[in-house]
């Protein structure tokens, strides 16, 4: 007989994200990619032989409430957040699921963000785009 296959999923309630060892619970979104560079090889002929790599890119987002954001900025070197390195880790943990996982961004730089509301906003939520130097996923 066949294992059976659960294919239950993490929700973002299952989702934690700290910073610099904090929880913070203003966070509404957390988006992190790898990306490697990749070339073909090319020798006789016109096809290529292979692909070969290059250098790995890391970079990500955090969508964050205002409240949170000023949070931040209590930490940061004279208040400016893109000073701020740290790493992020975000764990994934679901009482049905196991095992649950653990990423961890390394050495984290927020390289911008804007500050801004509209007429009729219940909250505000602020952009925080970051890029790092290591992923180690599932620790």
């Amino acid at each position: 007989m066949a294992e059976k296959f659960d294919t239950k999923e993490f929700g973002w309630k299952d989702i934690s994200v700290a910073y610099k060892g904090k929880v913070y619970e203003g966070i509404e979104e957390c988006e992190y990619s790898k990306k490697q560079a990749t070339d073909f090889l090319y020798g006789r002929g016109n096809d290529p032989h292979d692909i070969v790599d290059g250098n790995n890119e890391y970079e990500g987002k955090l969508s964050l409430w205002l409240g949170t954001i000023h949070q931040m900025e209590d930490d940061a070197p004279g208040g400016d957040i893109t000073k701020l390195r740290g790493d992020i880790i975000v764990a994934y943990a679901n009482d049905s699921l196991a095992p649950s996982r653990t990423d961890i961004l390394k050495n984290i730089k927020f390289s911008e963000f804007k500050k801004g509301g509209k007429q009729g906003d219940k909250y505000m939520k602020v952009e925080l785009p970051f890029k790092y130097t290591k992923l180690l996923l599932n620790q």
